[in-house]
């Protein structure tokens, strides 16, 4: 019989055993993708570093233009021009005005811009024929990025995005947490590699390649492995998986069959943390410690695999950065969805969308199904102690 413990449990004990494993490194913009930031990253300048133009135009006071007319215009006198690159040291008397190409530097006096074509030049005096308001065609240094302004807050996987918005502040390197090494060993007699022949009586095995796709978005995936239901032979895959990984992810045997080897193994290795956790699918989800290394061990099905993988062990390390998987999207059930009955269900969605709203279909499907995982668009999260969600009543989304 296995002995399970509450999901929310399962992702607490195994998020406190990621922290010890947890190592801050500097890490250069340049290469920090895919990295989770160990502290807030603040700005150590204003962006724009300067009052800036959005457009092509001639900057002035606000005040100057508050009596504009078509009828009777402001004429204000031309002082002088803005160059690309360069610092104006121009100050703007009241009266005067000053041309500014988009992008261009405000002189200190000037709050706003009258886009080029809405002016008339005649003799070296613009001719402004419509009040301007404080700001219009004007981004004010620091609109952007404030000095001292969070650009990257603790717990946040790096991306694309958040490395232009480093390198606009003119940040080099970050503190960030080491990626992990990760080792995926997939078991099973029934297993064949996936690009091989397939016999009658063999599956291809799908959870090496899924597996270590999902853990490559959160780490570095150092080897792999295809195991017969062996006891030697796994014990020897998972010594060597030790020597190169700082988690080893075992697929399989950790049920309760005769050929279940995974939980006897993980106690030879290590310390089991839990042996099951109460979640649907994923409950023969196993975790122990080995020294200052992590034993992950999940279901041989593949839904099970891939869910047990994305919501307990990535939402565990993400929870020892100090973050979350993505916060879910509020949709409308377009069907009941049943509970768990005393356990997390976790439901695959297909997304249709309605002009009034989001509507989340569920998704059913047997354990060894795994076609459902590619036309899924999220899952639903309900709790153990949640009997079901009604037609039409909102529903929380995860997107995948």
């Amino acid at each position: 019989m296995m002995n399970v413990i509450p999901y929310e449990e399962a992702v607490a004990i195994l998020s406190r055993a990621f922290g010890g494993a947890l190592v801050t490194v500097s890490v250069p913009v340049t290469k920090c993708a895919g990295h989770i930031a160990a502290e807030d990253v603040r700005s150590p300048e204003d962006v724009p570093p300067f009052d800036r133009s959005t457009v092509d135009g001639y900057a002035a006071s606000y005040k100057d233009t508050s009596a504009a007319s078509p009828s009777v215009p402001s004429i204000l006198a031309l002082k002088g021009e803005s160059r690309m690159g360069e610092a104006t040291g121009e100050v703007l008397s009241s009266g005067e005005c000053f041309y500014v190409p988009t992008g261009g530097m405000l002189p200190a006096g000037a709050d706003a811009v009258l886009m080029i074509e809405d002016s008339e030049k005649v003799n070296g005096e613009i001719y402004f024929s419509r009040t301007l308001h404080k700001g219009e065609n004007v981004i004010f240094k620091g609109a952007d990025v404030a000095k001292g302004d969070v650009v990257v807050t603790k717990g946040r996987r790096i991306n694309a995005a958040l490395i232009g918005a480093l390198c606009s502040v003119g940040i080099s390197s970050v503190k960030a947490y080491r990626k992990l090494d990760y080792f995926v060993i997939s078991t099973g007699d029934e297993l064949v590699p996936a690009d091989g022949e397939c016999p009658v009586g063999k599956i291809r095995d799908t959870n090496t390649a899924l597996l270590a796709a999902e853990l490559s978005e959160i780490g570095n995936v150092v080897g792999t492995a295809l195991v017969a239901d062996d006891y030697e032979a796994l014990s020897r895959a998972m010594r060597a998986a030790l020597d190169v990984a700082d988690v080893v992810v075992v697929s399989g045997g950790s049920s309760v069959g005769k050929a279940d080897y995974t939980q006897k193994l993980f106690g030879e290795f290590g310390a089991l943390l839990f042996g099951g956790v109460a979640m649907r699918p994923g409950k023969p989800t196993l975790a122990a410690v080995a020294g200052d290394k992590l034993l992950i061990g999940l279901p041989g099905h593949p839904m099970a695999a891939f869910t047990s993988c994305r919501l307990i062990l990535r939402r565990a390390l993400l929870h020892a950065c100090g973050a979350d998987i993505p916060a879910p999207v509020v949709c409308r059930a377009l069907r009941n969805f049943p509970g768990g009955k005393g356990r997390t269900a976790v439901v695959p969605v297909k997304l249709v969308n309605f002009p009034e709203y989001t509507g989340a279909e569920p998704l059913f499907y047997q354990s060894g199904m795994l076609s459902v995982i590619g036309s899924a668009d999220g899952f639903a999260l309900l709790p153990d102690h949640t009997e079901g969600v009604d037609k039409g009543a909102p529903l929380e989304v995860y997107i995948l």
